[in-house]
C-alpha cells in the first residue's frame, strides 16, 4: 500500500490534484466557498461498558458524563477526503514504529513488539487531545514542507483537510495527517529510545516505550511535544515495571505472546455465566448474545485458546455463542 517517496513533490500541480481527485478546479472552489456548511458536529457520549454491574453503574452515575466531539463532514466533502487518503496520503512510507491507523498493522502485532520486554518496564504516554491540537499551520506543514507540495497545492489541501483551524475528527485524512505529523517531529524520541535501548511504538496518539530504561525518554517525549504545541494527559500516563500486568491498547503482554488481559476474560466469564442463570430480561437478550459473540471474537483476534477457553465455558453453561 506505502511507497517510498522519490524527493519529488507528493502533488506537483493544480492539474495533478485535478487528476488524482478527478475533481475540477471549479468545483473545489465552489465547495471551499461554503466550506462554513461542509461539517455537521454533533456530540457522541464516550465508550461505556457493555455489562455494567452495580458498583459500576453507582460509579458512573456519580461522575460527569463525558462527551466527544465528532465534526462530521458531509459526504461530497467526505468522499473528496477519501480520494485524498487512498490516492495522496497512502503514498507516503509511515515509520514501523507507527501502528494505529496504518493498513496491515493490528493491535495483535503492535503488542508484540513489546513482548520480549514483558518482564521489563513498559511507559505508556497519551497526547492530550491530539486531534483538536492538530492546527491548520501544522497541517499546512505536512502538505508543504514534509509532503513537498508548492504553496498554492498545499494550502488548498489543508483548507479541504481542516476544520476550525484544526484538524476533524471523523474526516477519513485525520488518522493519517495526524501520524504524519507526529513522525515529522519525532527524531528526537527515537534518537533518545534508540540509545536506551528501546523498543518504541505509536497508536495515533497513544505512545509506548518498553525496556530496563523506559523512564528515561520521558522527558525528552515531553519536551519534543510541548515544543510544538502538544502535551502529555497526566490522567493516563503509565508506568509498568516488571511485576505489573502490562496491557497495550487492550492486548495483554504474556511471557511469550500477546493474551487477552485478566480485566476482559472475568468480564466475560461473568456475562456467560449471567446469560446462563437467566439474569438477562428477555428484551435485550438478543442484543446482548451478539455483543457477548462480538466481544469473544474480539478476544480470538488476540490469542485464539484465550477465545477457546470462554466457548467452552459457554458451551458447559448450555449457551450458545458463536
Amino acid at each position: 500500500m506505502y511507497e517510498l517517496l522519490s524527493g519529488n513533490p507528493l502533488i506537483g500541480s493544480l492539474r495533478d490534484l485535478e487528476f488524482r481527485l478527478e475533481v475540477g478546479r471549479s468545483e473545489l472552489r465552489d465547495l471551499l466557498d461554503s466550506r462554513r456548511s461542509l461539517y455537521h458536529p454533533f456530540k457522541i457520549q464516550k465508550k461505556q461498558h457493555p455489562y455494567p454491574g452495580k458498583k459500576r453503574l453507582e460509579k458512573s452515575a456519580a461522575k460527569t458524563t463525558k462527551y466527544r466531539q465528532i465534526d462530521n463532514p458531509v459526504l461530497q466533502l467526505k468522499d473528496i477526503q477519501t480520494r485524498i487518503l487512498r490516492r495522496i496520503l497512502f503514498r507516503v512510507l509511515l515509520p514501523d514504529y507507527m501502528f494505529g491507523a496504518v493498513g496491515g498493522r493490528t493491535l495483535t502485532k503492535h503488542a508484540e513488539r513489546h513482548v520480549p520486554n514483558q518482564s521489563t518496564t513498559v511507559v505508556r504516554m497519551d497526547i492530550s487531545s491530539y486531534y483538536p491540537n492538530v492546527t491548520c499551520a501544522h497541517v499546512y506543514f505536512v502538505w508543504n514542507v514534509f509532503l513537498g507540495c508548492p504553496p498554492p497545492i498545499a494550502s488548498l489541501l489543508t483548507q479541504l483537510t481542516t476544520f476550525n483551524y484544526h484538524l476533524p475528527q471523523g474526516a477519513p485524512t485525520s488518522p493519517a495527517l495526524a501520524n504524519i505529523y507526529l513522525a515529522s517531529i519525532y527524531a528526537p524520541v527515537c534518537l533518545a529510545s534508540k540509545s536506551a535501548e528501546l523498543t518504541i511504538t505509536t497508536w495515533v496518539d497513544d505512545l509506548l516505550f518498553s525496556g530496563p530504561r523506559a523512564r528515561t525518554v520521558m522527558n525528552t517525549v515531553r519536551s519534543v511535544l510541548a515544543s510544538n504545541g502538544f502535551r502529555i494527559a497526566p490522567e493516563k500516563r503509565e508506568i509498568l515495571g516488571p511485576k505489573d500486568e502490562k496491557v497495550i491498547t487492550g492486548a495483554r503482554l504474556g511471557r511469550f505472546q500477546v493474551r487477552a488481559p485478566h480485566r476482559k476474560m472475568s468480564e466475560l466469564r461473568a456475562a456467560i455465566h449471567r446469560l446462563a442463570v437467566g439474569a438477562v430480561p428477555s428484551e435485550e437478550l438478543a442484543t446482548y448474545r451478539q455483543n457477548l459473540s462480538s466481544r469473544i471474537g474480539h478476544i480470538a483476534s488476540l490469542n485464539v485458546k484465550d477465545a477457546e477457553k470462554l466457548r467452552r465455558q459457554a458451551k458447559a453453561s448450555g449457551v450458545s455463542v458463536t
